[in-house]
């Protein structure tokens, strides 16, 4: 029997997972919901998806993240479900997708998906996931794609759409401003105004259903490795506030000596 691939035991690891938490067997069923997790509702037909070989839904990514994120909770970090992260990235009605960004303005790190379904009449359309995490820190949008650059362009599109509003800038006052740029400085004021967006380097799948499995397992070292940047830091901030407080004892003490009997 062949070794198994890495996407392979990470499928393996996944539906273990699902099926210990779920505690039921898949075999022939009714479409009937098995578990309601944070508001996020699965059916059997979604845990089935996990004995693969088949491309995910976006009901088994939010219910990972569901999962990630009360298992690791941090007030800097959000997930956006799919269905909104699509939402956003082909929303006509500006209003409306000003209203639901902005709130994310608090967070440090916003972590969307990115679906290539060019149909928004299918619901469960496209062929391929991939993940776009907002770093507020660096002002920076990084893409996360398993087949290097396929979601390319439907990356850049949500980035385009909500570029203007997870920023803390004042955005309206500088477009105003931009009227009276001259035209060979405006892209340069523009790049200044906006967050940049870039491709990084991530493992790569060796089939062509895989990419939900790596969106979660990408979700997943980032979210721990920033949690744990996260408590770094929280901890040399309380290291530094007892380093202070040490010092004032010391200054009292010298400056106050016990007196003598």
């Amino acid at each position: 029997m062949a070794a198994k691939t890495h996407a392979e035991e990470l499928r393996w690891e996944w539906c273990q997972s699902a099926r210990d938490l779920l505690a039921i067997d898949i075999a022939p069923f009714k479409d009937e919901e098995v578990l309601i997790y944070d508001s996020v509702v699965l059916r059997r037909s979604d845990l089935a998806l996990l004995e693969g070989p088949f491309y995910l839904n976006d009901r088994i990514l939010e219910f990972f993240f569901s999962y990630l994120s009360l298992l690791h909770p941090s007030e800097d970090i959000h997930f956006v479900t799919p269905s909104i992260s699509y939402w956003l990235a082909n929303s006509k009605d500006f209003e409306s997708l000003k209203a639901f960004v902005e709130p994310l303005k608090p967070f440090k790190v916003v972590i969307f998906t990115v679906n290539n379904n060019d149909d928004m009449s299918k619901t469960d359309g496209g062929t391929h996931w991939s993940l776009l995490v907002y770093y507020k820190d660096a002002n920076t949008f990084v893409h996360y794609d398993s087949i290097r650059c396929l979601n390319g362009r439907y990356a850049m599109k949500l980035y385009e759409a909500v570029k203007g509003h997870v920023s803390s800038r004042d955005t309206d006052f500088r477009l105003e401003d931009l009227d009276r740029i001259q035209n060979k400085k405006r892209r340069f004021a523009m790049a200044a105004m906006y967050p940049c967006f870039r491709e990084y380097s991530t493992p790569q799948q060796n089939n062509y259903y895989d990419c939900g499995l790596y969106v979660m397992a990408i979700a997943r070292e980032d979210l721990l490795f920033l949690t744990d940047l996260i408590a770094i830091h929280y901890l040399s901030l309380r290291t530094e506030f007892n380093r202070q407080n040490i010092k004032t004892l010391d200054t009292l003490v010298e400056e106050n000596p016990k007196p003598e009997k």
